[in-house]
């Protein structure tokens, strides 16, 4: 029998609705070539092109890698891609004298991780060195890039490579109630690697740099005293070297919490750090080169990035999440998901012909089931799933910026979020549809007017 049969309607139905919904969201940024009244409040003309123009080499790049990725989906399950792949993981490790399935399971995922970097690699670098750099965003070299992309790889390998391990072991030993431990240890994993990340995995990748004595800090430690946020550490990363997108976040469990804040995020009035990088020469700021009237390049200094009290605004967002315990209660929620699927997986696995239509009908890996049952079968589950996270943390969103409205930063909290959707070329507008079912943030018109909204609540009060 052809593996099609168990990828046959499910991936492509998916497919099809993700398709669906993107051109939808296409045709409004096509068709919408000026800016509406509500944009001209948000952003100039020539921004609104440039974030226009962004927004449909995005869209049609992801369309044709959708398609792409359908594509090869369909080949590897019809031609039995995962049983040749295993077969040769088996003789690998036959050649070193073994036969175990979890070093064999181990081999696998390290073949399929490379060999996965390698076709998908052009993707990649056509997304970052033409269309983020065509639009100004990419700060990457082609080394950096490579260098960043082989330590992501080892991370990620080893990462992989525990949990599987254990995940194998604990199925095939713990009987009828294997999943109860497999979500145990799931569980437990992922508290650990989040306790471990940013002090050993992330230093990594980038540079986090405490923030000295300067008015941002103190702006930001009299914002955590003042909600009792349990601040512990400040940091700057040094996004810019990637990218020119910008962000923000908390972390940390219980007492010990810490902020980080992407150095693109900090205007030039503000930024503790600048002077301060690594040659201990002064860091300039994005600029763009445009040609004058004469034909002549002339470089405009372009001023990105936000002031002190718009950086605490934001961070009156974020600790917002904290104070209404948007971190944990999803948490929470995925908790029972990941119960079940373990629950019904125990269930599925005892299908033999389910493995049979990938190539595997004298062998039952226990690997193999849960890539075909998770990635697979599960993919409708997942999708409602998606839907429901993308809807509860949208709330999350309005909940949050309302609390920043209540600690009086509304008005900057307003500003930072236009100067951050003008920064990024992030599209104003949006298809209702592809809106609910895909944005975890609300549009960002939407979310300026319930702003508003609450401040005048505020103000009847």
């Amino acid at each position: 029998s052809s593996g099609i049969n168990a990828e046959w309607p499910l991936r492509p139905g998916e497919f099809l609705w993700d398709t669906y919904l993107i051109l939808r969201q296409r045709r409004v940024v096509k068709e919408t070539r000026e800016p509406t009244s509500d944009v001209n409040k948000l952003m100039d003309r020539d921004t609104y092109v440039k974030a226009r123009l962004y927004s449909l080499d995005k869209i049609n790049f992801g369309v044709i890698q959708d398609v792409y990725s359908m594509g090869e989906s369909l080949l590897v399950t019809a031609y039995f891609v995962l049983f040749y792949l295993w077969g040769v993981a088996g003789k690998t490790i036959k050649f070193f004298g073994s036969d175990n399935e979890i070093l064999q399971s181990n081999v696998f995922l390290a073949q399929t991780t490379l060999l996965t970097f390698v076709v998908h690699l052009p993707w990649s670098l056509y997304r970052t060195f033409v269309i983020e750099e065509r639009h100004g965003f990419n700060k990457m070299t082609l080394a950096f890039y490579f260098k960043d992309s082989a330590k992501k790889l080892v991370v990620s390998q080893i990462i992989t490579s525990i949990l599987v391990s254990c995940l194998i072991y604990l199925i095939q030993w713990g009987g009828d109630y294997f999943f109860i431990y497999a979500w145990g240890f799931t569980f437990a994993f992922t508290l650990a690697i989040f306790f471990i990340y940013m002090d050993f995995i992330a230093p990594l990748f980038d540079k986090y740099i405490p923030v000295p004595e300067s008015p941002l800090r103190t702006a930001i430690e009299n914002l955590a005293k003042s909600i009792n946020f349990p601040l512990t550490k400040l940091y700057v990363v040094d996004g810019s070297k990637r990218s020119a997108h910008s962000n923000a976040f908390f972390y940390g469990f219980y007492k010990n919490k810490r902020i980080v804040l992407f150095d693109t995020l900090l205007d030039d009035t503000c930024n503790p750090l600048l002077g301060l990088d690594e040659d201990g020469k002064k860091k300039e700021f994005p600029s763009e080169e445009e040609e004058d009237k004469k034909g002549i390049k002339v470089t405009f200094k372009q001023k990105k990035g936000c002031t002190q009290e718009e950086v605490v605004a934001v961070l009156g967002h974020e600790l917002g999440h904290w104070y209404h315990g948007h971190v944990w209660k999803p948490m929470i929620l995925n908790q029972f998901i990941i119960l079940g699927m373990f629950y019904l997986f125990g269930i599925l696995v005892k299908n033999k012909q389910m493995l049979a239509d990938f190539g595997f009908v004298d062998e039952q890996p226990t690997l193999i089931a849960l890539l075909v049952i998770f990635q697979y079968i599960f993919s409708p589950i997942n999708r409602v799933f998606s839907a429901l996270s993308v809807f509860i943390t949208r709330c999350f969103e309005f909940q949050a910026d309302r609390f920043a409205v209540g600690l009086g930063h509304g008005a900057k909290l307003q500003d930072s979020l236009v100067k951050l959707v003008t920064d990024n070329l992030s599209f104003p507008l949006a298809d209702k549809m592809y809106s609910t079912f895909t944005f975890s943030h609300p549009p960002i018109l939407e979310r300026l007017a319930a702003i508003r909204e609450e401040m005048e609540k505020k103000k009847e009060k």
